[in-house]
């Protein structure tokens, strides 16, 4: 009996500890390379929406929010790194916007984060 105890124990730490880390997904249709990277894993991600929305930490912020949360990240953090997932359909003239919001909230290095083209 001791070692079902245990193992329903072990079982109930993975699914907590699997439902704690895992997140969920925003539904982003990204645009497609062939050339696409990888790099490592990054520190601070903004994803913008079909609308134009952004999102940071799974919360969706107004440009404002957007400057304050980066300045407060890259003040304790370096390397100043900034991957921003933006939806297909969204227009290039708001990823400039998020790119000019990041770059003066002290973002040094941005990259984009595309789907791999096969």
């Amino acid at each position: 009996m001791t070692p079902l105890i245990d193992m329903v124990f072990l079982l109930l730490i993975f699914f907590l500890l699997t439902s704690f880390l895992s997140r969920p997904s925003i539904p982003v249709d990204l645009p497609k390379s062939e050339t696409a990277q990888m790099s490592g894993v990054p520190h601070v991600s903004v994803i913008i929406k079909r609308g134009g929305g952004l999102v940071v930490n799974e919360e969706e912020v107004s440009d404002r929010q957007l400057f304050r949360i980066l300045s407060q990240t890259y003040a304790l953090q370096s390397p100043k790194e900034l991957v921003i997932q933006s939806d297909r359909g969204v227009s290039f003239g708001r990823v400039i916007e998020v790119m000019d919001i990041a770059k003066k909230a002290g973002a040094e290095n941005m990259s984009f984060l595309v789907e791999r083209k096969e």
